[in-house]
């Protein structure tokens, strides 16, 4: 089976606790690098998803173990050079909401990824919760929206209530 080669840019809590365990739910991916700044965090994330090759600079990372895609999970004043780098080498990036800090920055990521032929995602996963699918449904149903409210609660599993 040939699987995809993802790199990883991040090792902070969203990646440790949500994206990269769902990575390892893929028998076709393998995560072939990991990069972070942070000596501790780059040990230990590295030693839970048994990424053999770490770094703290990104573009060596990506020199090295050359991946087909990158996960990219920084915070969003960080996003945009990091996703410039890898489109411009012609990868395909998967990152987190939002896309960039002002809409040129996001219209010029979507240009590039476009130039290039890269596939990107940004994490908009709650769209496809069901859910929020049968939320919208029952919304739409009732004709245009003229105010809204709400309140968004998450419990995740082994966090206290």
């Amino acid at each position: 089976m040939n699987k995809v080669e993802v790199a990883l840019i991040g090792a902070g809590a969203m990646a440790n606790e949500v994206h990269y365990p769902s990575l390892t739910e893929f028998p076709d991916v393998e995560m072939v690098g990991l990069c972070d700044l942070v000596e501790e965090k780059l040990r230990t994330t590295a030693e839970t998803f048994h990424v053999e090759h770490t770094f703290k600079d990104y573009r060596k990372m990506l020199d090295k173990v050359k991946p087909d895609a990158v996960y990219i999970l920084m915070p969003p004043h960080h996003l945009f050079d990091l996703v410039i780098e890898c489109l411009n080498r012609k990868l395909n990036v998967f990152i987190e909401k939002p896309p960039g800090i002002t809409s040129e920055q996001t219209r010029n990521m979507a240009r590039l990824a476009e130039k290039n032929g890269c596939l990107t995602m940004v994490g908009f996963q709650r769209r496809f919760c069901p859910l929020i699918v049968e939320a919208r449904r029952r919304v739409e149903e009732r004709g245009p929206i003229i105010q809204c409210a709400a309140r968004f609660m998450k419990n995740t599993l082994g966090s206290p209530p």
